[in-house]
């Protein structure tokens, strides 16, 4: 059984995750707050497997709370929450340390069961504007290293593999990861890990402590 901590914005829509997440016995909710200042000396006490919050809470967003969470020695999961495709904090999310997304309509509990799942299988999914996105920073980060070479590990940390890029193309395109599993004959788990992959790529300068990216 998982132990979650939620952190959502509403109380409602709180109440709603704990009965969602907790049925069936897979998961147990520990505790459940409305604002990142709370939910650190939650975090800190009853240090859950993973932590599901929105992205805009009571006392601001949740992008330093993540970001915080990312650097605990024995971190949680964090599934941040957002309820359109165009909400610009998503990136950020990630980039702040989010393991995964759950981009969907508030009553649809079902999306966010499935992402916690997700979540704690390994795996990632990405919307086609953040597939973009990433395919954007990541030919953004190789300009930059065309002009400051660093060690091979710090090197290949910050780039991307060619099956990772492929696949950010195709999702760009508006391909979906069923429909590229059907294609090859290969389990959707293997791109939602490869997607997994990405994100910590993505993230991978926030893990070093923010320190060899500043190459300008």
């Amino acid at each position: 059984m998982s132990r979650l901590v939620l952190v959502a914005r509403d109380p409602n829509q709180a109440l709603q995750w704990r009965s969602a997440l907790a049925a069936g016995g897979a998961h147990e909710v520990v505790a459940v707050t409305n604002g990142a200042r709370s939910a650190q000396a939650l975090l800190q006490q009853h240090r859950p497997q993973l932590v599901v919050c929105d992205l805009r809470l009571i006392d601001g967003t949740a992008l330093a709370m993540i970001q915080w969470l990312a650097l605990q020695p024995h971190r949680p999961l964090i599934v941040a929450v957002a309820r359109e495709e165009s909400e610009p904090l998503l990136l950020e999310a990630l980039r702040a340390g989010a393991d995964n997304l759950c981009v969907s309509a508030p009553d649809d509990m079902a999306a966010l069961a499935a992402a916690v799942e997700q979540t704690l299988r390994g795996e990632t999914a990405l919307t086609p504007p953040l597939a973009r996105a990433l395919l954007e920073h990541f030919e953004h980060s190789h300009a930059k290293l065309g002009r400051h070479r660093l060690p091979g590990d710090e090197q290949g940390a910050l780039e991307l593999e060619a099956p990772q890029r492929e696949l950010l193309m195709r999702l760009a395109a508006g391909y979906d990861v069923e429909q590229l599993a059907r294609a090859q004959t290969v389990a959707t788990r293997v791109f939602g890990q490869r997607l997994r992959a990405v994100v910590r790529k993505l993230q991978w300068d926030v893990r070093a402590g923010s320190l060899t990216l500043q190459l300008d």
